[in-house]
């Protein structure tokens, strides 16, 4: 497709690599970009940067968090004696969106693909083990 200026297609390529946005979106959303104030559009820009930047996972169950322990693992509402083993952090709020479960969680960071290179190694499972032992039998279900 042809653009009318090398910023708008450096802006479309950059919007496409997101998952799920096809060039004819992303157009759409740089285009979109182009007629909201530029107060707005840096506003995104920052959320953006400090979502990188300043986003890191949970020492205890790898979900994302906004420090080095997450609200989820602090929380003395929490069932202690329950964790769900989760695969990424899209599950972890699915489930809390039920309002049905009060464990605590165990992000995986992904599944075990041994035709695409990852194994167990890749994955936080040696972490949940010793996570689990270290509990010394507080821990009841998995």
């Amino acid at each position: 497709m042809e653009y009318p200026s090398k910023l708008i297609e450096n802006a479309v390529e950059e919007i496409a690599k997101l998952p799920g946005i096809g060039k004819k979106t992303a157009l759409r959303l740089a285009l979109h970009l182009l007629k909201q104030e530029k107060g707005e559009v840096k506003r995104l820009s920052e959320s953006l940067v400090d979502l990188r930047e300043n986003t890191q996972y949970c020492h205890s169950c790898f979900n994302i968090s906004d420090s080095i322990t997450c609200a989820i693992c602090t929380s003395h509402k929490r069932d202690s004696a329950v964790i769900c083993v989760v695969e990424d952090t899209r599950d972890v709020m699915a489930i809390e969106n039920t309002s049905q479960y009060f464990g605590l969680y165990h992000v995986l960071g992904g599944v075990i693909m041994p035709i695409d290179g990852i194994g167990p190694a890749d994955l936080t499972i040696e972490a949940l083990i010793n996570r689990v032992a270290a509990t010394n039998g507080i821990v009841e279900e998995i």
